[in-house]
Order: structure tokens, then C-alpha cells, then sequence
């Protein structure tokens, strides 16, 4: 975990594509996914399901290393329509069942209303605030407190000798917001440039690193 001071909080920055906001027990994610995998699979593309698995196991591990007790997802949490990964859900919120869970929503998350209600997920729709936090989905104009935001999926290309690269995700900070990385796996990214961000931490296999 690569600690760092955000607006005055104490912050965690995870390799495991999360932030940890240790003084409110709180995690905070973007761009889950979940059911991607099995989204595609319906349409004929062949994904191993082992893509969803290791999703979420490794976010039940991260809950519990750090006693996680409130779970923020900025959006994107299903990727689409219902299928058995985004029933398979339920049993993954029987386990956490004394975890509270925010969802911001995304432009992915397009399920019924009701759906989120039956397995207590608070949903809010414009944001959500926390202390001098503002968790959305996608960048605010105004936003109301240092908005932590995702959708982007940012990554940047590492180049090494000739033509050799390397495509790292990562946390994108300016001024006035933070880029998380996506934490589900199979979901791609987009690069960002260094020039265009104040700092910039890579995310490895075993830790985040400040690149900038």
C-alpha cells in the first residue's frame, strides 16, 4: 500500500486497483464489471470464467486484510443485462452481508432499480459525498469537494529499448480530482498522459508506485 495525504485524509493506494480511506473504514472502487465475462460468453466469445472469479476473491480479500466496513463503487459495478456472474452477486453479498455498500451509478449499470434495492445496495444517481470527497463515475464540472471519479480506465505506456512497452494501470491525480484505476481485470484501459496530470502512481502486481 502506498500511503499518501488527499485533502487532508490519509489515503491507501492499493495494488489491488482500490483506495483505502483507513479513518472511515472505507474502500472505494471503480469499474467492477461484474458479469463482463459471462456477457460476452452469451455472445459467443469465449472468456474463461475464471476472469470474474478472480474478481471476487480479490476483493473479498482486500474487505477483509483491512476490516473494510463501508464499500464505495463509483460506478460501473455490472457491466450489462442479467446474467448467472451478475446472479452469482448475491451469493458474493451473502458473505459480506454486515458490509454497507454504496453504488454510484454508471452508464453500465442498467439493471432494474429493484434489483440493487433487493441486495441493499444504496444507489445514488448524481454522486455521492464523503467528507471532502465527491465519488462519481465519470468527471463533475462543479464538483462539490475533491471528486474521486472513474470510467476512464487510465493506464500509461511504459517504452523501454526500441520498440518495447509496457502498459501499466494507475492512479491519475490533478489538483482537483483522482482517476481510479478499473478493478476488474477484464476491462480494459486507456492511456493517459503524464503531462496532463499532477501525479501519477503506477500499479504493479505487489505495489503502487509514485511514478510522478
Amino acid at each position: 500500500m502506498l500511503e499518501i495525504e488527499l485533502e487532508g485524509e490519509k489515503i491507501g493506494l492499493l495494488p489491488e486497483r482500490a483506495l483505502y480511506w483507513p479513518a472511515q473504514h472505507t474502500l472505494i472502487v471503480a469499474d467492477l464489471h461484474w458479469g463482463k465475462a459471462g456477457h460476452f460468453r452469451k455472445n459467443g466469445i469465449a472468456i474463461p470464467a475464471q476472469a470474474q472469479q478472480h474478481d471476487e476473491i480479490r476483493l473479498a480479500s482486500v474487505i477483509s486484510k483491512y476490516k473494510v466496513q463501508r464499500l464505495v463503487v463509483a460506478g460501473d459495478m455490472f457491466h450489462s443485462k442479467d446474467n448467472k456472474e451478475v446472479q452469482g452477486f448475491l451469493h458474493w453479498r451473502q458473505s459480506h452481508q454486515e458490509l454497507h455498500i454504496d453504488l454510484v451509478i454508471g452508464n453500465h449499470d442498467i439493471l432494474p432499480s429493484k434489483q440493487y434495492e433487493d441486495w441493499n445496495l444504496r444507489q445514488h444517481h448524481a454522486g455521492l459525498k464523503l467528507g471532502p470527497f465527491y465519488i462519481a463515475h465519470d468527471v463533475v464540472e462543479d464538483c462539490d469537494g475533491y471528486c474521486v471519479h472513474g470510467h476512464v480506465h487510465p493506464a500509461i505506456r511504459i517504452s523501454g529499448k526500441g520498440r518495447n512497452h509496457i502498459k501499466l494501470d494507475c492512479f491519475a491525480a490533478d489538483t482537483h480530482r483522482m482517476i481510479l484505476p478499473a478493478f476488474g481485470q477484464f476491462t480494459g484501459n486507456h492511456i493517459v498522459y503524464e503531462d496532463d496530470h499532477k501525479h501519477i502512481y503506477v500499479v504493479t502486481d505487489r505495489e503502487v508506485i509514485q511514478w510522478k
